[in-house]
């Protein structure tokens, strides 16, 4: 999941061309990190007007229910447990791509249990204002990721994208809006 910042076409190129310095960064990359960093000098070496980008990659290892992960910047998604109160965000483990050529990132590795639920979403989502100029913020995303954790994945989508539609009501989005759900099998 990624954001580029700035708006209109020259960052829908830059973005497309960060898309592809990614996947084949990563494509030959002894590891999540070292993928990533190889992308962000090439991504560096593009970045004349002081355009980046943020990024969550990962590897989801289903068969050793692992997720390992890189996040340059990114809003960190939200685990959420059976047990746990409040989702968990997941760490930042380096700068957005784009700003900085000889940075090193840091990969993490989580160990996944039945039932588990990640969200990874980008800032348009929490940015989300409704005609009174309120954001929808993250303490709306976690409560509608409390209610519907027992749910499946498509399901707490949809309510995600249902109560962002019922808060904005017909305001046009500032911002795109981009979320994943990803459930790891009982």
């Amino acid at each position: 999941m990624a954001d580029v910042t700035d708006k209109g076409m020259p960052a829908a190129l830059f973005m497309a061309l960060s898309r592809s310095i990614v996947r084949a960064s990563v494509a030959g990359a002894t590891s999540p990190a070292e993928g990533i960093a190889r992308a962000n000098r090439l991504i560096c070496a593009d970045s004349s007007q002081g355009m980046f980008v943020t990024l969550f990659y990962a590897l989801l290892n289903p068969a050793a229910r692992e997720l390992t992960y890189v996040n340059a910047g990114h809003n960190p998604p939200l685990l959420c447990r059976a047990g746990h109160v409040r989702p968990t965000q997941l760490t930042l483990t380096g700068i957005p791509l784009g700003i900085e050529s000889d940075v090193t990132y840091e990969q993490r590795t989580l160990h996944l249990i039945p039932g588990d639920l990640i969200l990874l979403y980008t800032d348009g989502v929490t940015d989300a204002m409704n005609a009174q100029g309120q954001d929808f913020g993250m303490e709306r995303l976690e409560r509608v990721l409390q209610e519907q954790f027992q749910s499946p994945a498509a399901e707490v989508l949809a309510a995600l994208e249902g109560t962002l539609d019922e808060f904005t009501g017909p305001t046009a989005p500032f911002d795109d809006m981009a979320m994943m759900v990803v459930r790891c099998p009982g």
